[in-house]
């Protein structure tokens, strides 16, 4: 298992905290535990359980699931087919509209992506910055976007009327532009 932690972001609307990666042993659990922030996983390989409350979900590889800062949760790898997952953690003044933004809510907390080798490949590049000089501070908020970009393009809560107009504003603004 990979972490890396991050502290004093120079970025206040959206920050990553910390993000990682792990191969989990057979029943290896986090919770019952509430967070402070926003926490994202998706799951690589295997299989697993992730409750909220009362609601259970039995995920696997191609999902994720998301919880939201505050909330007690627990989640724990399956016996015979433990997952690999990889996660971000992350908070700011406008996480929860960004998190919107993507599909998710406290009524939709899983979500499921065709494109897990970017995902991953995004969180490695995080954990590659470990001097958290200016230069990396951009490096990973950009990476931090990336990531929302990866799991917006893949259709999560994406609404049809939503991307015609983004396109029509997108060209608009260019042919005015040039």
């Amino acid at each position: 298992s990979d972490i890396q932690h991050l502290s004093d972001s120079k970025f206040k609307d959206l920050m990553l905290c910390f993000c990682g990666y792990a191969q989990c042993s057979s029943r290896h659990y986090f919770g019952p535990a509430a967070r402070p922030n926003y926490l994202s996983h998706y799951i690589l390989s295997g299989k697993g359980v992730y409750q909220v409350g009362e609601k259970r979900y039995e995920l696997q590889a191609g999902q994720g699931f998301l919880i939201e800062p505050e909330v007690l949760t627990f989640y724990q790898a399956d016996k015979d087919d433990p997952w690999t997952y990889c996660w971000i953690g992350f908070g700011g003044t406008r996480a929860e509209e960004y998190v919107r933004d993507i599909g998710l809510n406290s009524n939709h907390l899983i979500f499921q992506s065709e494109n897990g080798k970017e995902l991953k490949k995004i969180i490695l590049n995080m954990m590659k910055l470990k001097e958290m000089n200016i230069s990396n501070q951009y490096r990973l908020q950009s990476l931090l976007y990336d990531f929302f970009a990866v799991l917006r393009s893949f259709g999560i809560g994406w609404s049809t009327s939503t991307t015609r107009c983004a396109v029509t504003n997108l060209f608009r603004y260019t042919r005015h532009a040039g």
